[in-house]
């Protein structure tokens, strides 16, 4: 090989190898972007799971609605509704024997502590619309460097699906009632109780039911 055709080859060659290497580079790197994107999700998970953050609550960069906080929305909705609820049953335990007018009363007032309930219970679901509400205040709030507000704090997916058959039994409940609360003689008003008891106890134990589903230990696997 002579002295000119050498010099020509070795940059050729030399550069060949750097191509190679450059590719093979940028590959790697393309694949480790890849495995570290795929990682986020999980490290996100591990990171909201560490945090006590409810997953589907808390989009990455955003403050997170904890556990507590859902749980604590919940029971501000469902306590004083209780009570309420509790109240008008003892009135109408008392009145059902001899007072007409005043257990058809109790009853009234029942059927609309029920469908606030209902309207309280559904502001909260997760639903799309509720979620892009959230997450526009909490969005507000922390720019504003203020706390997130109530309305921000929805309950999880899997509550929400009990809280639907709950608002729907709750609705019949409550329709109940109110076609009790027209009975005109106390005979025909007691003749609802076993009815509407059954009726109560299927809301009662859907409603525990939601409380245990939210007070569940929260994990990295569930979805963000």
């Amino acid at each position: 090989m002579s002295e000119t055709y050498a010099d020509d080859y070795e940059p050729e060659t030399v550069g060949g190898f750097l191509v190679v290497a450059i590719s093979i580079l940028s590959g790697i790197l393309v694949l480790a972007g890849l495995l570290y994107a795929t990682g986020t999700g999980a490290r996100h998970k591990t990171a909201l799971a560490v945090n006590n953050c409810e997953p589907s609550m808390s989009p990455s960069g955003l403050p997170c609605n904890t556990q507590q906080m859902v749980i604590g929305e919940y029971n501000g909705i469902v306590n004083p509704a209780s009570k309420l609820l509790a109240a008008d049953m003892a009135a109408y335990n008392v009145n059902e024997g001899h007072h007409l007018a005043a257990a058809e009363a109790a009853l009234t007032s029942e059927v609309a502590t029920e469908q606030a309930l209902d309207n309280s219970l559904a502001a909260v679901a997760y639903t799309p619309q509720n979620y892009a509400n959230a997450i526009n205040l909490i969005t507000i709030a922390f720019d504003s460097g203020a706390n997130t507000p109530g309305a921000a704090i929805l309950l999880t997916p899997q509550a929400t699906a009990i809280a639907n058959t709950a608002v729907r039994d709750n609705q019949a409940l409550a329709k109940l009632t109110a076609q009790q609360a027209r009975s005109t003689s106390l005979t025909q008003l007691r003749s609802f109780n076993t009815k509407v008891a059954a009726a109560n106890a299927t809301v009662e134990a859907e409603m525990k039911l939601i409380g245990k589903t939210l007070a569940a230990p929260i994990t990295a696997a569930q979805e963000p």
